[in-house]
């Protein structure tokens, strides 16, 4: 996969099939190419499979494995610090505000798409 594909591209990492995707179908409506994972293993898993890091949008509370355990999981890939993380949260824990030096933004859940997008902006020209 070529560099071009992979700054448009986004692992969306969420348990609610109904939010899942209705992120991927805005994220695809405006170019990205989007892959789900419904948990964290699976998120986990795919993100070590990629050619080329990506932004990561990560729920902070799943089943399987969480939010947490994924980013410190995610960090010790050979190319784990080169995935820019954005955590989605109802949570508003010590635990999320601690996270929040590793990771390139956090959405409160619910967030707005546009809010996202705007990260996503941002993170585009860094």
């Amino acid at each position: 996969m070529s560099g071009s594909s992979s700054a448009r591209r986004i692992l969306v990492v969420e348990d609610d099939a109904a939010i899942r995707e209705a992120i991927a179908e805005v994220l695809s409506d405006v170019g990205y190419e989007v892959v789900l994972a419904p948990d964290g293993m699976t998120g986990l898993r795919i993100a070590a499979e990629l050619s080329e890091p990506c932004p990561v949008l990560l729920d902070w509370r799943m089943p399987v494995l969480d939010g947490p355990a994924f980013l410190e999981r995610l960090r010790k890939l050979p190319r784990g610090f080169e995935f820019a993380v954005i955590l989605a949260t109802a949570d508003r824990s010590p635990a999320v505000d601690s996270a929040g030096h590793e990771v390139a933004g956090v959405l409160s859940k619910p967030f707005d798409l546009d809010e996202l997008l705007r990260v996503l902006e941002r993170l585009s020209r860094s």
